[in-house]
């Protein structure tokens, strides 16, 4: 954003300049339409954010939203599904254009501006959720200190001013057909440039491979003291236990796909691992919403009671419409 307002608009900035063809030529020239898988994203995307819907009513309900937990859940959700409707609606839209970086250039680099932000957002909110299970689990005072009553939302701002600063001062990325993922090289030549580089993104993502070894070494410690004391009958019902372990399987999804665009911005890596990783990119944020479904029994059961009642109460409606203009 800050060369935006350097140049005056996205047209002006000489890394970002396409002038040089038409949107339509350079889609014809470097793009590559994905029809079914441009269609299997909209829809992937699609379902995620509708089944993340009743599970976010779920956890702000107040015997859950009072914990520290489910209000750093209900953050970590909101991000997912804002991530889902760039990474895999808009993806799969622009993939079916065969769109490139310079078929929208303006779009582009806003959305690429945004989705930067909510990818390095959710890193921080992930890593804050584990240590906040961690912290719990331990009974370690600093669990308090940091997360008791109200004291969640203050540290919820780093994740929201964490991932501020990348859509502001950071290159942003934009989506390319030919490789199916967003890219900081917009590749409007062929001359590769370090210009298009994004350092702190690489920070970001090496510090978060690092961060999460540490929460592991810390994670393991802890549960193998816990569970010789908790039977496996007790864990199954234990909420705490289940909220454990459905963090560290997020973030275990958030460590392989750190690793993945690490690398990619070290080496060139072959366009099936770029895929890979992209697909990856997506299971993170919608991963969260099918673990909870499958293995939060409190979430679970929260979702199917509001189902029930609105399968009772939606065909009491109707009727009750039907009756009042047949009465006209």
């Amino acid at each position: 954003m800050n060369k935006i307002l350097e140049y005056g608009s996205i047209e002006n900035i000489p890394l970002y300049n396409c002038s040089e063809h038409s949107s339509r030529k350079w889609s014809k020239m470097y793009g590559v339409r994905h029809g079914y898988l441009g269609q299997f994203d909209v829809a992937y995307g699609t379902i995620i954010n509708i089944m993340y819907l009743p599970i976010l009513s779920v956890m702000f309900r107040p015997e859950y939203y009072k914990m520290s937990c489910f209000k750093i859940m209900i953050c970590l959700g909101i991000v997912d599904m804002l991530s889902l409707c760039i990474n895999s609606i808009i993806t799969g839209v622009l993939a079916m254009k065969g769109a490139v970086w310079c078929t929208y250039p303006v779009f582009n680099y806003i959305v690429g501006m945004i989705v930067l932000g909510l990818w390095c957002a959710s890193c921080i909110i992930v890593l804050i959720l584990v240590a906040n299970r961690l912290l719990d689990l331990s009974e370690h005072s600093l669990g308090k200190t940091l997360f008791n009553g109200n004291r969640t939302f203050l540290v919820m701002l780093a994740p929201f001013f964490y991932g501020l600063y990348f859509i502001i001062f950071a290159n942003p990325v934009g989506f390319n057909s030919k490789y199916y993922t967003w890219l900081f090289n917009p590749l409007i030549t062929d001359e590769k440039t370090d210009q298009y580089v994004n350092i702190p993104h690489c920070i970001n993502n090496v510090l978060i491979v690092a961060i999460t070894c540490v929460l592991y070494v810390w994670l393991y410690r802890e549960v193998k003291e816990k569970l010789a004391a908790i039977s496996w009958k007790n864990r199954r019902h234990d909420l705490s236990f289940q909220i454990l372990v459905q963090s560290s399987m997020i973030c275990s999804i958030n460590f392989i796909a750190s690793i993945i665009f690490v690398l990619m911005n070290i080496v060139e890596l072959p366009i099936w691992i770029i895929v890979v990783a992209h697909k990856m990119w997506q299971l993170i944020h919608g991963a969260p919403a099918i673990i909870y479904l499958t293995l939060n029994k409190t979430i679970r059961t929260g979702v199917i009671n509001k189902f029930l009642i609105v399968k009772k109460y939606i065909p009491l409606q109707i009727v009750q419409l039907f009756l009042r203009s047949d009465s006209k």
